[in-house]
């Protein structure tokens, strides 16, 4: 998709500043507010439909940075000067005037980062912390490093903002996905958001949502009720994708059979950022946002994978099990009321799925 997508929700349309600026592929979505000068790079999406999002001016947002909110209960707030990096996650919480978000780093619900604050890449912020600004802030879970003056953390802003090199905050390049869709791109496949590869199409189902601009290409194939979000990837080369009904792929996700099958089963909350390869997942699981599930792993049915979670190959995940960490190791029993929340999540996705749908 060449241009950015600026679409509404439900009837509202995101407010926009001026001097903003978006590159191909990038988008807002619904109760989105956008103070002036914001940009936005390839493929970030600022997704505002069950709650509203909050930009204040002078934002950087790299490739494939995305920003979400939990529906109806919480939504997402970045002020003034912010700047979030490649494949990074904002998520239904607070950023303060000044901070750098680093490349890769998630943060998670009702969390808030304060002025000035600095997240290094890979970081992961979760639920509910309440993080002091002025200080550097690194691993998963993100810890206090060492406090920054303004000049540190000015040169930490610029090298997010303008694609350079700080070492506290930019990933090496062998950690970072495709940041744009040319690799998963057929020549002469077709327009989007379905591609022919190999000779293979596509099999969405009726009730199923893709959004449009997604990359479902080769053999891929969705269930009813199930949905595909903005700048998602499901590149079904080899032995192809197979996601059960009731399933999302939320945005900015990458699926890649390239070598072997991928196989998602039915009732699945796949997080925002995840990234899965010739991997097998069950029915009814959670895989945590910014995590990834390699080739030849294993999460059993109704198992959990944490928050920027490393499944490495051949590791089974086991079924009422929370595995966290890099790599992912058995953390706890999943929790009944966790299982609730999980619940919930399923069927709001299931829900924007129809709504999406009948707006297209």
């Amino acid at each position: 998709m060449s241009e950015p997508l600026i679409l509404p929700y439900r009837g509202v349309i995101p407010a926009i500043g001026a001097d903003f600026e978006a590159a191909p592929g990038s988008a807002v979505i619904g109760r989105a507010r956008l103070g002036r000068d914001v940009q936005l790079g390839p493929l970030a999406t600022l997704r505002a439909d069950g709650h509203d999002v909050s930009v204040g001016d002078g934002c950087r947002f790299a490739d494939r940075a995305t920003v979400h909110i939990a529906d109806g209960v919480l939504g997402a707030s970045v002020a003034n000067r912010v700047t979030a990096g490649r494949f990074t996650l904002i998520h239904a919480c607070t950023v303060s005037d000044d901070c750098v978000i680093g490349d890769l780093a998630v943060i998670m619900d009702g969390s808030v980062l304060g002025p000035g604050g600095v997240l290094a890449a890979g970081a992961l912020v979760p639920p509910g912390k309440q993080l002091e600004g002025g200080w550097l802030y690194a691993g998963s879970p993100a810890r206090p490093v060492r406090q920054i003056d303004e000049a540190e953390r000015a040169a930490m802003w610029r090298a997010v903002a303008e694609g350079g090199h700080h070492p506290d905050v930019t990933a090496a390049p062998e950690d970072l996905p495709a940041l744009d869709n040319a690799p998963y791109l057929p020549a002469g496949g077709g327009n989007g958001p379905l591609y022919t590869l190999d000779g293979r199409d596509p099999a969405i189902d009726r009730a199923a949502y893709v959004a449009p601009n997604a990359v479902v290409a080769g053999r891929a194939s969705v269930g009813a009720e199930s949905s595909i979000w903005f700048s998602t990837v499901l590149f079904g080369a080899g032995d192809g994708i197979d996601i059960g009904p009731r399933t999302s792929i939320q945005d900015n996700s990458i699926l890649d059979s390239s070598q072997g099958r991928c196989t998602v089963g039915s009732d699945v909350t796949g997080g925002h950022n995840i990234r899965l390869g010739a991997c097998r997942v069950g029915n009814e699981c959670l895989i945590g946002m910014g995590s990834i599930v390699m080739d030849g792993a294993v999460v059993e049915d109704g198992a959990f994978v944490g928050a920027r979670a490393v499944v490495t190959p051949g590791t089974v995940v086991k079924s009422g099990w929370i595995w966290a960490g890099n790599p992912a190791k058995a953390f706890r029993e999943v929790k009944p009321e966790e299982r609730t929340y999980f619940l919930r999540g399923k069927e709001v996705y299931v829900a924007y799925s129809h709504r999406y749908r009948e707006a297209a």
